[in-house]
């Protein structure tokens, strides 16, 4: 045995000077050294030549450095050497250190060392040395604010392993407070948000015995997807199954009994299978099947009703249009209903025609279905108009409960099958619903819930008074309605009283509810959620005690570490006396002592920005880069009640801009620790046409951040392929030439000589809800006027930034604008984006 010792040798004082920007690491995680044997036949050239080296053990072992079998041992650095043991040489030791920086910081670690090793940073394999030589590698580093790991994995060679390393900087981020530390504490970044593993959805057996949990996992760096289902019992506490195969697709269980029912697609054709869980038995109930899609069964658990799309046939080179949704390439495609009956396998299709088929519900004995068909008609607001039957499954008969409803409604069977529990906005059923004050318009968005007679066709509004949207309903065979709605910044649980109708508030253990799933012979649920600084969670919900029990988050172990700043709520009144809903997130390491710029955040559209974790605009991530994020809830966002919603239609450009500013004025006066000289506001899509807007209506953000934004409300009306429709809702009766104090006073365009200060628009290029045109010609009138505009295409990407790679560089963007206008640190900015002598 020889005597094996490593030598670390770092060196720093933290100063100005360049010489002195050097942090010495004293302290390490170091782990027990571990003897790597050569493989047989090591010294065989293989097929092409090459013969296995002891520099090759180190790319052929594979490691996680956060298993819990690998035991670390914190050591205090001595001035010249520490024996940590006696071994042989060809042995393997990982060694851990972090730093932590105050800004994006351009770096360079310098290792010098006589072993071969790998250096990873964040997880990240960054460098390899092949030789044992004892030089010096020097190592290129970018690094975003916060706490950053470093790990040698090194391969002895010699009976000393030597090591010299530093971390060294150039004056130009002197202010970056660099710091070695051994804590694993760090803040959230971009790569938390998109690569945690989460439960994707769950469904409880009709027995309540067992839950599918799905589960989906992006890949480190890939931004592919991994994803597996596992089949829990609730009652012994144990997974009992475990499901890898991707071919599996609709895998869900019956209405009634614990089956299995799941699809496996081939060559454009799909078999259908139950699977009898307990007694381990599969049956295939139909095969070679073209365009199996949206599988229902029915509650008898006798046969099915699916939808097949059929796609039109090409228009060639040239297309004559019939009216405005045909500009959509899809629109003509047509979807229709068809039945399986299980017993024989027999395929009939129920519908068939010119126009869709849309299946609503099953009744509880499976003699009949609810579905809808829509045509349009430009002569009537919203411009389409609804057809609800019934189809008798005995003798294929139709019924019809209403036509042409100008305000589409979703219906579902109450349990004896007389009543439709159904869900539109507030004029589905004219103005029976309507709760808003004299001379405002209610919002269509604003979902609301009626109850319909089938035989005599009254209709009864039960949330008129309920101020929270609803999102989702379930009516189960106990005559219990329960409902997930929208209300204020939350998403949250409520049960309906038939009988007093009245609702009760059940409590969930996260703020913003997912998708609840009930069982059918159980007072049981599950459900998933988020929370603000939390990601998705899976409970379990026993409907009668109202307790809730954890049962899954897989993302559990990677946020241990991380650290999330103080969030508080903050309202305002605004000029009319309403109150106006908002919340402060802080950096995680927020002293009270000091000032911190601001980013101010909204939609402004239709919906709240809900208290969920991570999504396209990570809040906690911006407060982790050293801003104090102010997000409000202006007015015309929906779970507020009828009467503030309504504000958002023909409201473009006024309320929620004047909430905005008068919001951020006295947030900034109330937080003496907001610069309020480095205010920025960011806002997409609805937000970004506000973003737009209030860089022309006031000086208090110093820059600003617009994506998809709108700045011409008459192009986007008529290009955009939502545009005209959404504006059925957002400018009812309201067009371009009967509301020019809307579409041309309130666009930004016509206002592009009144703005102030900076901006930077992001558009993705392939954008088909709000055209890239209308950053592109924002940018033109703002460059021509000599104004401060950057503009950003993210290519290929629609509406949303999904492709992994692109969004990183997105959020990249985002934050080094800010970083160079409301910090002064143009570095980050500067080096994605250079300066072209074009």
């Amino acid at each position: 045995m020889k005597k094996f010792s490593i030598i670390l040798i770092l060196a720093i004082v933290c100063q100005i000077s360049w010489a002195q920007n050097k942090v010495e690491i004293k302290n390490w995680l170091v782990s027990n050294p571990q003897k790597m044997s050569m493989p047989a036949f090591s010294s065989v050239k293989s097929v092409d030549g090459k013969i296995f080296k002891a520099s090759d053990l180190l790319s052929k072992t594979h490691t996680d450095f956060n298993h819990e079998t690998i035991a670390w041992k914190s050591i205090k650095i001595a001035e010249d050497s520490l024996v940590l043991s006696s071994v042989n040489e060809n042995n393997l030791v990982f060694l851990k250190s972090f730093v932590s920086v105050g800004r994006w910081t351009e770096a360079s670690l310098n290792i010098s060392s006589n072993a071969m090793f790998e250096l990873y940073v964040d997880g990240k394999l960054k460098k390899t040395k092949s030789s044992n030589t004892l030089n010096n590698t020097k190592v290129s580093l970018k690094l975003d604010l916060g706490n950053h790991e470093f790990i040698l994995k090194a391969l002895t060679s010699e009976e000393n392993l030597k090591l010299v390393a530093n971390f060294e900087y150039s004056n130009d981020y002197a202010s970056c407070d660099a710091k070695a530390n051994l804590s694993p504490e760090r803040y959230l970044n971009i790569n938390d948000v998109l690569e945690y593993k989460t439960v994707s959805s769950a469904q409880i057996s009709p027995s309540g015995k067992y839950v599918i949990i799905n589960y989906s996992e992006a890949v480190n760096g890939s931004g592919k997807t991994k994803r597996n289902s596992e089949i829990y019992n609730l009652e012994t506490k144990k997974k009992v199954n475990f499901l890898r195969n991707r071919e599996l697709s609709s895998l869900s269980w019956l209405p009634r009994t614990d089956r299995l029912s799941y699809v496996v697609s081939f060559d454009g054709k799909s078999e259908l299978f139950v699977y009898d869980f307990e007694n381990a038995r599969e049956k295939s109930i139909v095969k070679n099947v073209k365009g199996l899609s949206g599988i229902n069964w029915s509650p008898t658990e006798d046969f099915i009703i699916y939808s097949e799309y059929v796609s039109a046939k090409e228009p060639g080179d040239l297309k004559r249009i019939h009216g405005s949704d045909d500009r959509l390439p899809y629109f003509r495609g047509r979807s229709f209903l068809h039945k399986i009956e299980v017993e024989t396998g027999n395929i009939i299709q129920l519908t068939a025609g010119n126009l869709s088929a849309n299946l609503h519900d099953i009744k509880f004995d499976g003699s009949k279905i609810l579905f809808s068909t829509s045509r349009m008609d430009y002569s009537e607001v919203p411009f389409s108009k609804q057809n609800l039957y019934e189809m008798d499954m005995t003798t294929y008969e139709l019924y019809e409960v209403w036509k042409d409803k100008i305000y589409a409604g979703y219906a579902t069977y109450s349990p004896d099958g007389k009543t439709l529990l159904v869900q539109g906005g507030p004029e589905c059923f004219g103005e029976l619903g309507v709760n808003v004050s004299k001379g405002r318009i209610p919002n269509s968005y604003d979902s609301q819930l009626y109850l319909f007679d089938l035989a005599s066709k009254k209709v009864q509004a039960i949330t008129k008074k309920f101020d929270p949207a609803v999102n989702s309903t379930s009516w189960n065979h106990s005559n219990e309605i329960y409902l997930t709605v929208g209300e204020k910044e939350y998403r949250n649980l409520y049960k309906y009283n038939l009988k007093s109708n009245s609702f009760k508030k059940l409590k969930v253990a996260v703020e913003v509810l997912g998708r609840v799933d009930y069982a059918y012979d159980k007072p049981i649920a599950v459900y998933t959620g988020t929370s603000i600084s939390t990601p998705n969670k899976l409970y379990v919900k026993d409907l009668k005690s109202n307790g809730d029990e954890l049962l899954s988050f897989p993302a559990k172990q990677r946020f241990a570490n991380i650290k999330f700043g103080k969030t508080e709520a903050w309202n305002f009144k605004n000029e009319s006396g309403t109150t106006i809903y908002g919340r402060v997130y802080y950096p995680p390491f927020y002293d009270e002592n000091k000032t911190y710029p601001v980013i101010v955040n909204y939609y402004g559209g239709t919906s709240p920005i809900e208290r969920s974790f991570g999504g396209r605009y990570p809040i906690n991530n911006w407060a982790a880069n050293g801003y104090i994020v102010y997000v409000l809830q202006p007015s015309g966002a929906t779970g507020f009640g009828q009467d503030f919603s309504a504000l958002h239609v023909n409201g473009w450009g006024f309320d929620a801009i004047d909430d905005i500013i008068l919001g951020t004025k006295k947030f900034l006066k109330a937080h003496p620790t907001a610069d309020a000289a480095n205010v920025g506001c960011i806002g997409a899509s609805y937000g970004g046409y506000t973003t737009m807007l209030l860089q022309t209506r006031t000086d208090l953000f110093k820059t600003a951040i617009s994506h998809a934004g709108i700045s011409s409300i008459t192009s986007y009306w008529g290009e955009g392929y939502w545009g005209y429709s959404y504006s059925t809702g957002a400018t009812k009766n309201s067009y371009p030439w009967n509301r020019k104090d809307i579409y041309v006073e309130n666009s930004p365009i016509y206002n592009a000589d009144k703005f102030q200060n900076s901006i930077l628009l992001l558009h993705g290029s392939s954008d088909t809800n709000v055209p890239v045109g209308e950053s592109w010609q924002y940018y033109a009138a703002l460059n021509i006027l000599g104004k401060d505009v950057e503009m950003v295409l993210v290519d290929g990407q629609d509406h949303h930034i999904l492709d992994y790679g692109k969004r990183i560089k997105w959020h990249h963007t985002i934050v080094s604008w800010f970083d160079n206008k409301l910090k002064d640190q143009p570095q980050q900015w500067n080096d994605l984006y250079p300066e072209k002598n074009l």
